[in-house]
């Protein structure tokens, strides 16, 4: 059994330009601080069972005193992914539970540098480069949501994190190549307008890496039963509430390559696509970065766009910078800033435009 995690605490400025939504808070700012606890036991021949439980942290209560304040630690224990597997050195290894999307691996370790999901990262909880349905929204951990209506101020996109009642498979590494997929099953036994149903979901990755060259493509396909879904939240009251997700389909493509053009230069570039079979999600992202490292110095930066083509047309788009101090392996001070532009293609409005910046010290273990 190991223990291992990732501690992160920085001091975050974020102004917007709706002054109601500036703020000032200590919080994990270049990643998720989290503590997994893993177990493996090796049953010979190449065989060998295993698991992870991993659980996100929060500060008590969050930066503001609203609803995070009535349920602090939202979650829980293994509020992260959590699976037991099977590997087997010729077959490959099965996973079941909520392993994390073959997507995000993709979104944030491949298409872009390592900004993790955290500020400067175009796969974030204020920036995501798709639209339509998807996990990691606060409140609904492990379940699939649509994401509200797009407007030039609430415009940030749907991400795939992880989804409960997962299972996936990893084939072996052939010659840099692999194959990964995922399947979650579809609910729709429940009368429409009632919690119960979840939607059906189906990923798979091809990825190649070897020498300089890291490439991967991925597919997600979210499935609505005919009888809808409707999700339990806690909403601003601190009361119980149920969020609908439309009977469309959803599909979110990304192709990412990271590309080691020196020993200390690193660029990545990501092409997505999304599209819903009720035409409220149509688009494509564009994604270009770079890490370039000098000593114990690590510079990273990036910008994305999200062009909408549905009949809403509201774009959006954000630049990344980062820099990092690395004390040790395990060790650093870090620096991170992003701008976001929810409507860069229509009128300014209040809220429209932030920025967030900040400094923070991280440690792994």
């Amino acid at each position: 059994m190991t223990i291992d995690g990732y501690f992160d605490r920085g001091y975050t400025v974020t102004n917007s330009t709706n002054d109601a939504k500036d703020l000032k808070s200590i919080s994990s700012s270049a990643g998720t601080t989290t503590v997994g606890i893993k177990v493996r036991e090796d049953l010979g021949n190449g065989l060998s069972v295993g698991g992870s439980v991993n659980t996100d942290w929060a500060e008590l209560g969050g930066a503001t005193q609203a609803t995070g304040v009535g349920t602090a630690q939202t979650g829980g224990f293994a509020n992260s992914q959590s699976f037991v597997d099977v590997t087997d050195a010729k077959l490959g290894t099965l996973r079941l539970g909520t392993p994390n999307n073959f997507t995000l691996t993709n979104a944030t370790a491949v298409a872009s540098p390592a900004f993790s999901t955290a500020i400067g990262s175009a796969y974030s909880s204020a920036f995501s480069i798709a639209n339509g349905v998807g996990t990691g929204s606060a409140g609904f951990g492990g379940t699939v949501v649509e994401q509200a209506a797009i407007t030039s101020t609430a415009n940030t996109g749907a991400r795939a994190i992880r989804i409960s009642n997962t299972v996936q498979y990893s084939s072996p590494v052939f010659s840099g190549a692999s194959v990964h997929l995922g399947y979650t099953p579809q609910n729709n036994n429940v009368a429409s307008g009632s919690a119960g149903n979840t939607v059906g979901v189906n990923e798979y990755a091809l990825r190649y890496t070897n020498g300089p060259v890291d490439a991967m493509y991925t597919s997600i396909k979210y499935s609505v039963g005919s009888n809808g879904t409707n999700q339990l939240y806690v909403n601003s009251s601190n009361a119980l509430a149920l969020r609908n997700i439309a009977t469309q389909d959803s599909t979110q493509n990304l192709l990412g390559v990271a590309y080691k053009v020196l020993p200390a230069l690193t660029l990545n570039a990501g092409f997505g696509k999304f599209s819903s079979s009720g035409a409220n999600f149509q688009g494509t992202s564009k994604q270009f970065g770079g890490t370039y490292t000098v000593g114990q110095w690590d510079v990273l930066a990036q910008v994305a766009k999200v062009d909408d083509t549905s009949s809403t047309n509201i774009d959006r788009k954000m630049t990344g910078l980062g820099v990092n101090y690395n004390f040790s392996k395990t060790a650093r001070a870090y620096f991170r800033y992003d701008s976001i532009n929810y409507g860069s293609n229509v009128t300014a409005a209040a809220g429209s435009e932030i920025t967030r910046t900040a400094i923070g010290i991280s440690k792994s273990f």
